[in-house]
């Protein structure tokens, strides 16, 4: 993506990361995703300590964010990962998919909680959206991580 800019996700980003995590849960809009709390919870308070995210812009324009966020027992509810693997959310508008710039939000995401000495951990909503792991798809990642291939089955 030419003129593409990965920059940190700071307190002022939080309109936009409302907004892609819309995008990202399937929600119609920012405030549909403030009203459920299993998708909130992934904003509510940001930046709480521990919060780490990136966005990417294009022409002066935010195209997409990636973030991570420890959850509380309390929060996770559903039995996946753990409180100290942050939960990722990522979210790129639609004209702008397939083009690199999600992948490269992953890249920074991935890098900087590397750094940290943290492993990442996607959500469950993926496969309440339908995906599935791909049966022995794991691979360790460039983080020294876990990949698992997922597909969505309709």
């Amino acid at each position: 993506m030419p003129d593409l800019v990965i920059r940190p996700a700071v307190q002022d980003d939080i309109e936009a990361l409302w907004d892609f995590l819309a995008m990202a849960a399937y929600e119609p809009d920012a405030e549909a995703a403030r009203a459920v709390p299993g998708v909130a919870k992934y904003l509510v308070g940001w930046q709480r300590p521990g919060d780490f995210g990136f966005i990417a812009e294009q022409n002066g324009e935010i195209i997409g964010a990636a973030w991570a966020r420890r959850l509380s027992a309390d929060e996770l509810r559903v039995p996946f990962g753990d409180e100290e693997t942050p939960k990722v959310s990522i979210g790129v508008k639609p004209n702008a998919r397939g083009q690199g710039g999600g992948e490269k939000l992953m890249d920074a995401l991935i890098g900087d909680a590397a750094r940290r000495g943290l492993g990442l951990c996607l959500s469950r909503l993926y496969e309440r959206l339908g995906f599935r792991d791909i049966p022995g798809s794991a691979a360790t990642s460039r983080a020294s991580g876990m990949s698992i291939g997922m597909e969505l089955r309709r």
